[in-house]
């Protein structure tokens, strides 16, 4: 059985092909501009991941087993593949379009990045985009084995795992409407939370960690009202009872319902230790429309985070309908 390795792709399968075709290491060196050695251990290689001989190295030169052609079939077929998408690629780039591909915590998916997307579509009308949502660690997965090009998630660290392109603090709030019985406190603490009903996302989130962890050290129990996975589900319900929710302001820039909602600090030093992160594969390359779109996400939330620093600064955003009181 191949194992989960370098043997479906990559530079041996290049240099196994050429030797395939040729019979010889030697023509292969001579075709590629490789040194011999260099694609010797490059077969050497493939054969001790596969688990067996792909040559039998005889005087006449190189001959595949069996086995090796069975990968030969594969490795063309690869190779042309590869080819192709690339080909595919650089006319579409010759032509200004492209595909983005994002994934996300489900919190971006109501409104910030909706929002975000349509922009950026109103200007690069060619370009095409692929959104998908899941937990943190679903997320950077994503991004590390190169199903989606950009991470948009909140982590209470920095992963060396990654490129991380953007970074900013970003404190989990009481989300509220503007007729709740806290919406004139300037800052909510942990009791005030605990003392109205509370709709939470539930555990594998940033914001149900730190508030666990808050609980945990101040020796309260937080008994919500709703926990769910759905962010949507959360909002629409807090909307409908007038329940407190917990989040960032940024996730829900780009909202227009009828309803006012305001975003409070809580003053817990652990829930102040949040990030929002945007990720990429650790030293890839990315395709220029990528860049673009990334710089154009970079703008968004450098408009749509509050100053951290200002006390009841209103959240810069295109819509109406969210503050941020700090």
């Amino acid at each position: 059985m191949l194992r989960e390795a370098n043997v479906l792709h990559g530079i041996g399968l290049r240099y196994f092909v050429e030797v395939a075709r040729t019979g010889s290491l030697a023509a292969a060196s001579e075709n590629l501009h490789v040194a011999i050695s260099a694609i010797s251990r490059q077969i050497a290689k493939l054969e001790q991941e596969v688990g067996t001989a792909l040559f039998e190295r005889m005087a006449r030169g190189m001959v595949l087993t069996e086995s090796g052609e069975l990968l030969a079939q594969h490795a063309r077929r690869a190779l042309m593949d590869g080819e192709a998408v690339i080909n595919e690629i650089s006319e579409a780039h010759a032509l200004g379009k492209g595909i983005v591909r994002v994934g996300c915590t489900e919190g971006f998916t109501r409104y910030f990045l909706p929002s975000v997307l349509a922009a950026y579509y109103a200007e690069h009308p060619r370009t095409r985009f692929i959104l998908r949502s899941g937990t943190p660690a679903q997320v950077e997965n994503w991004v590390t084995i190169g199903e989606v090009d950009l991470g948009v998630a909140f982590s209470t660290s920095t992963s060396t795992a990654l490129n991380v392109e953007y970074s900013a603090n970003a404190p989990v709030c009481a989300l509220l409407r503007s007729t709740h019985p806290l919406a004139q406190k300037e800052v909510l603490s942990l009791d005030d939370l605990l003392a109205y009903p509370v709709a939470i996302l539930e555990r594998g989130t940033t914001v149900r960690q730190l508030i666990d962890w808050c609980c945990s050290v101040r020796e309260k129990h937080l008994e919500p009202l709703l926990t769910s996975n759905s962010s949507s589900a959360m909002h629409h319900f807090a909307a409908l009872t007038d329940t407190i929710t917990l989040g960032s302001a940024v996730s829900l820039r780009g909202m227009q319902d009828d309803c006012t909602w305001l975003a409070k600090r809580i003053d817990e030093p652990l829930l102040n230790e949040r990030l929002v992160q945007i990720t990429a594969m650790k030293e890839r390359r990315l395709p220029t429309s990528v860049q673009h779109f990334l710089l154009a996400l970079k703008e968004a939330f450098s408009e749509g985070l509050p100053d951290e620093s200002a006390n009841g600064v209103q959240i810069k955003t295109r819509h109406a309908g969210v503050r941020v009181h700090n």
